[in-house]
């Protein structure tokens, strides 16, 4: 892999900062997007824990709506959840959730679940990386605002990008990773929104491997015809690359679905055996 200047120079100067609980492997996930559930169905959420693990995924991320209705009995439906033997990784939710004043009691509950993240989920600030630095600085603020809330409730908070993020070589992506204290704020890296952004997934990477919690791998045709892993108009052997030379560990994360004209769980065996051959787990 050939790694910039500016990579190799950014990597040397990284914070010696250890996350509170730091990944010791890769461990292999899926979104439960891929499958068609129904908020208050958590029978089905269960199934979905199970067909996961039959397919050799360890982890399931879902959107919070998913376990909201779990919440008054958030003890037992965590024993029902592990006993499956799959990781609960985190609970998605929007940043514009965190302003609810029912936040607080939100992410105490995710975190009573046994989820390890909170994956809070923005806007970007411009489609083309072009942007005020007071809005970056006020979106930073409010991003250390949730992540501080999380950790107070007993978990921690993960940002997940979308296209803009990365545009403009990485710009807004960069500029909250500066602007965000590690302590308070980690990173659930789309990769595949990165790319779609026109970024360096791995790049970022490679700056900041030791805030990334999780990658979400999933490709496309086009700027919106999702496609199974290995099928769409880019792979992800350069972020494997620098992984491997990171020595990166957290969650590589299949993200089939996500809307119902791409929803296919029918692809995940494949996505499976796609991150076992690149990634190599």
């Amino acid at each position: 892999m050939d790694i910039s200047r500016r990579v190799f120079l950014g990597a040397l100067s990284l914070p010696a900062f250890v996350p509170a609980a730091p990944a010791d492997t890769i461990r292999v996930g899926c979104q439960a997007n891929a499958w068609p559930l129904k908020p208050g169905n958590f029978a089905g959420l269960l199934d979905v824990f199970r067909e996961a693990k039959g397919l050799d995924y360890v982890g399931i991320e879902c959107n919070v709506r998913f376990v909201e209705d779990q919440f008054p009995r958030a003890a037992a439906a965590r024993k029902q959840m592990k006993a499956t033997g799959v990781q609960y990784i985190g609970a998605h939710m929007s940043m514009n959730q965190a302003k609810s004043e029912k936040f607080a009691g939100t992410a105490k509950s995710v975190a009573a679940l046994g989820a390890e993240r909170v994956v809070m989920s923005g806007t970007g600030l411009s489609p083309t990386g072009n942007f005020e630095q007071a809005a970056l600085k006020t979106k930073a603020a409010e991003l250390e605002r949730i992540g501080k809330l999380c950790q107070q409730n007993g978990v921690r908070m993960a940002y997940h990008n979308h296209n803009p993020e990365f545009a403009n070589h990485n710009a807004e992506i960069e500029g909250l990773a500066d602007n965000t204290s590690a302590e308070l704020v980690d990173f659930l890296m789309d990769a595949g929104h990165g790319y779609l952004g026109g970024g360096d997934p791995a790049e970022f990477l490679m700056l900041h491997s030791s805030r990334i919690f999780g990658i979400h791998v999933k490709t496309f045709h086009g700027r919106d015809q999702q496609t199974p892993l290995g099928e769409g108009d880019f792979g992800f052997d350069a972020l494997a690359a620098a992984i491997e030379t990171s020595g990166w560990k957290g969650w590589i994360i299949s993200e089939e679905g996500g809307n119902p004209r791409y929803a296919n769980k029918g692809a995940l065996a494949g996505d499976r055996a796609y991150i076992r051959k690149v990634f190599g787990v």
